[in-house]
């Protein structure tokens, strides 16, 4: 029998969404630094956002559906950092962006809607 999705599986996802896109905008980030050895902190906290996010996104899936899990991850990721590049980075939004944007938000509320998580088993059989 499949355990229930609780919110301590959410809150994991949660985390590694948001080590994901700390670790990418400190990569950006870190280009303008101006301190001996900038690159390579930014190098180590990337990974080390990274590397928290991929823990935190391997122990959510333990239970959360590995496509809902990582439909949601890439997207909110996603509009996220382009949210947080538009804010702080200086980019700007384009129609193209735009529209690419709402085609992966879309794309992760159907895997997540089209998933059913309650009666199949971890490896997808459903009973």
């Amino acid at each position: 029998m499949q355990e229930k999705i609780t919110w301590y599986h959410w809150g994991l996802l949660i985390f590694s969404i948001l080590g994901e896109v700390t670790g990418t905008s400190i990569m950006k980030m870190s280009h303008d630094w101006d301190f001996l050895f900038a690159s390579e902190v930014g190098l180590l906290i990337m990974w080390g956002c990274l590397g928290f996010s991929y823990y935190c996104l391997a122990k959510a899936t333990t239970i959360i559906p590995i496509g809902v899990a990582f439909a949601l991850w890439d997207s909110i990721g996603l509009l996220f950092i382009v949210s947080f590049s538009l804010l702080f980075l200086g980019e700007t939004l384009t129609i193209q962006k735009t529209i690419g944007l709402a085609c992966v938000l879309l794309g992760g509320f159907l895997v997540h809607h089209g998933t059913d998580s309650h009666g199949a088993d971890s490896h997808g059989t459903v009973h």
